[in-house]
């Protein structure tokens, strides 16, 4: 790699730092790309050059964030072979997930609740990666154990309707997410056990 590349890469990595930090305090609609060149001593044109747009920038904040905690998961996943403790640790990390970037998750999880599936369409991002992994090493185990006609990926996206539903209650309402890490996994088994 030369060393202008290098360079680029490394003002790359400061704006998204920044970007990511303004995102969780202002929240989308909130963060100010002025703010952000103002931050990093970058323009707002060399931004805009790297990123193509606001929503481009808060596409990669949103990727990393899902690396981050896929990184997380895996890690949590590795040894663990009881599948309720499986299903609880994922709960977990998507509920932790939510917590700390919420305000900057918020807005696009109310107002746009078709997001993720544009962000989710390439099979080679995190988010496919992710429903991959969970329905590899989580979720086909748990249809073996339970005898289901249902296939992992169908699953995989039953939970995570579960999971996205009691987050997107939470965020409008309050009260303790992580709290409800059990009810919704006994959700999520009552329906697979009804089948």
């Amino acid at each position: 790699m030369t060393f202008k590349r290098k360079v680029q890469e490394m003002k790359r990595e400061l704006i998204l730092e920044e970007a990511s930090s303004l995102f969780v305090k202002e929240g989308y609609e909130n963060m100010k790309i002025s703010e952000l060149a103002k931050n990093t001593g970058v323009s707002v044109g060399a931004i805009y050059s790297m990123f193509g747009s606001k929503e481009g920038l808060y596409n990669q904040y949103i990727m990393g964030q899902i690396e981050y905690y896929i990184d997380i998961m895996e890690k949590e996943l590795e040894n663990c072979t009881d599948l309720l403790e499986m299903l609880k640790i994922c709960t977990k990390i998507k509920f932790t997930a939510m917590i700390e970037n919420k305000n900057a998750l918020k807005e696009n999880l109310i107002s746009d609740p078709t997001f993720y599936l544009h962000v989710s369409s390439d099979e080679h991002n995190p988010i496919t990666q992710i429903s991959i992994y969970i329905s590899e090493k989580v979720m086909k185990p748990l249809a073996d154990s339970f005898g289901t006609k249902r296939s992992a990926t169908e699953l995989f996206f039953l939970f995570d309707g579960i999971t996205f539903g009691m987050i997107k209650y939470w965020i409008m309402t309050g009260g303790d997410l992580m709290g409800r890490v059990d009810n919704a996994v006994e959700d999520f088994l009552r329906i697979v056990r009804a089948d």
